[in-house]
């Protein structure tokens, strides 16, 4: 044990991975909640920092101006090729327009300038483009027969090309950007890999936006390159940011739910009954299941400052876990269970702050378009092989989420 001023504080602890059930968080998160919101946390490289498992320290710690955004260090993972991908990507100039590395007020200008593309008013404008991805992608379902891989053939393509329609590019590119999404994501991808996928990635963002400056559409690319208030660089970050996460995320998000829907046979029949529930089964399923493991909730304090019962030193490191901090009970009764008429307001699925997530109203709705299409198009959906044989992301992986989702009607 070591004193943090006069309270005793435990060693540091590996971020908990291991899993009991696979849609609840590790066993071990609820443990340390249970004892002490925030507790001391070993970092992959072997620093200390610490991990916040409490929903109120945790969202008050996301808002505190005390915090900046942390380097891109992880709880877990090889710290030798996370160090390496952080040096290479920090030394890439178009650096400067990924908005999760960036602080006030570079950050705030580059948000302000993209943000009108992702309010509420903007998203329910596009639903209908939405419905008519989502309409393709079931066709190409039924065309295909039953059964088929929900991730490959629904999740993946639909959110793709919704953040294609968003940006401005054809829906053939999907690829462009799908790939080497997939090797940054990836925990077994080496340096070398990773350095190739960055020089890539931001080669095809780069060429998406010269082609914009000269042939430009009503995509918020186009937007940005005529206002003229953010460089090529920022532009060029802020696609490659918005294109990764815009896909990602929410397909992972959406494959996981369905299976979770269909586990529980119950909760599939229960919208089905009533598509009413789909808007709040929406919010506590991103509530309930928390994909987002680590990392992007990490924060550098930059001074000492006094959180619960501890001192953060200047320069240490705090991460919020999510799946703990949306299962504590003293913000949602009965956290364990799934209610999909609960109201899940203030869930951190996707953060809270100034850093929250940008395109969180786009995958609201592409949740909710795609889950009543499926409904809709196949009522009696049910899963091709048993749940216990469905393979899961590994626990190192940043999103967590189905690797396939077979699925029959």
């Amino acid at each position: 044990m070591k004193r943090n001023q006069d309270v005793v504080v435990a060693e540091p602890i590996d971020l908990p991975t291991e899993r009991v059930d696979p849609l609840d968080p590790p066993p071990a998160l609820r443990a340390l909640r249970e004892r002490d919101p925030i507790c001391p946390l070993r970092f992959s490289d072997g620093q200390a920092g610490w991990l916040i498992t409490g929903y109120a320290l945790g969202r008050s710690m996301l808002v505190d101006n005390r915090f900046a955004v942390a380097p891109s260090v992880m709880p877990l993972g090889d710290p030798e090729v996370i160090a390496e991908t952080d040096r290479i990507e920090r030394a890439m100039p178009e650096d400067a327009g990924v908005l999760i590395a960036l602080n006030p007020p570079q950050h705030t200008r580059i948000r302000r300038a993209a943000a009108g593309y992702f309010t509420v008013r903007s998203v329910a404008e596009r639903e209908d483009a939405i419905a008519r991805i989502v309409a393709e992608r079931l066709d190409a379902m039924e065309a295909a027969g039953s059964p088929v891989d929900l991730v490959s053939t629904f999740a993946l393509p639909l959110s793709s090309f919704a953040i294609c329609e968003v940006l401005g590019v054809p829906h053939g590119d999907r690829e462009l950007f799908e790939r080497p999404s997939a090797v940054l994501a990836d925990p077994r991808a080496d340096a070398d890999d990773k350095r190739a996928a960055l020089e890539d990635f931001f080669s095809y963002c780069r060429q998406v936006v010269t082609k914009k400056r000269t042939a430009p559409g009503d995509d918020l690319l186009s937007d940005l390159i005529q206002k003229g208030e953010l460089t090529e660089d920022e532009i060029v970050g802020l696609a490659r940011q918005l294109f990764e996460a815009g896909h990602e995320t929410t397909a992972t998000q959406l494959s996981l739910s369905v299976f979770t829907l269909l586990r529980e046979r119950s909760d599939w029949e229960a919208l089905r009954e009533d598509p009413a529930l789909i808007e709040p089964a929406v919010e506590e399923l991103l509530r309930f299941l928390s994909i987002l493991q680590m990392g992007t909730f990490a924060r550098t304090a930059t001074e000492d400052v006094e959180l619960e019962d501890v001192t953060v030193r200047k320069g240490e490191m705090v991460v919020v876990s999510i799946p703990a901090a949306n299962r504590d009970p003293e913000k949602f009764a009965d956290p364990d269970r799934l209610d999909l008429g609960r109201n899940a307001a203030g869930h951190v699925s996707f953060g809270h702050g100034k850093h929250m997530c940008i395109g969180q109203h786009l995958a609201r709705a592409e949740l909710r378009v795609a889950l009543r299409g499926l409904l809709e198009r196949f009522p009696d959906l049910d899963l091709a092989a048993p749940a216990g044989e469905i393979s899961f992301v590994s626990e190192d992986s940043q999103l967590y989420g189905v690797q396939t989702l077979p699925v029959a009607w």
